[in-house]
């Protein structure tokens, strides 16, 4: 099995935010920029994933997942409210 360290993690997730920050910072439209809050939110779960997995107790190995899971569940929903809200504002 593969060894990961704490820095591997951290840095999928730090580039995964970047990614999705420098698209979100550089799109014209909102809807373009609208795409780009999943990527930011995929950065911080691998973060918080790889963060809690190396913090946790060699007892409990899924412990503090439950939080990176919160993170992703409340990402999908804010691109869902901001897009309905784009697409509200929009007049479609």
């Amino acid at each position: 099995m593969i060894d990961v360290g704490v820095a591997q993690p951290l840095t999928v997730g730090a580039a995964l935010f970047a990614i999705g920050a420098f698209a979100a910072v550089f799109r014209r439209d909102g809807a373009a920029m609208l795409r780009s809050l999943p990527l930011m939110g995929a950065g911080a779960v691998v973060a918080l994933a790889g963060a809690s997995r190396l913090a946790s107790s060699a007892g409990d190995p899924l412990a503090g997942q439950e939080l990176a899971v919160l993170v992703a569940l409340a990402v999908v929903s804010l691109t869902g409210v901001a897009a309905a809200a784009l697409l509200r504002g929009s007049g479609r």
